[in-house]
């Protein structure tokens, strides 16, 4: 599984989300938001459900099956319980 973390170069809570991801040794791709196309921008907010009103948005991708996180908190309660 890989994790795919969007945000912007200013966020902190991307950085810390990309530091966690490293920590935990996971694999992950980090994309600046304003270099992912409104195509995929609205590809991304159908599988999350909403519009993208915050960063990071954080996705996870197994072979062709993707699935939406959500921000930093939720990444962390989920690999930190």
């Amino acid at each position: 599984m890989k994790y795919i973390v969007i945000g912007t170069p200013v966020c902190g809570y991307c950085t810390q989300a990309k530091n966690l991801l490293e920590r935990k040794e996971l694999d992950y791709e980090y994309r600046c938001l304003t270099e992912v196309s409104p195509k995929e921008q609205d590809r991304l907010q159908d599988i999350a459900g909403q519009a993208f009103r915050t960063v990071p948005q954080i996705f996870t991708v197994e072979g062709e099956t993707w699935g939406y996180v959500g921000g930093y908190t939720e990444l962390n309660s989920t690999l930190n319980g």
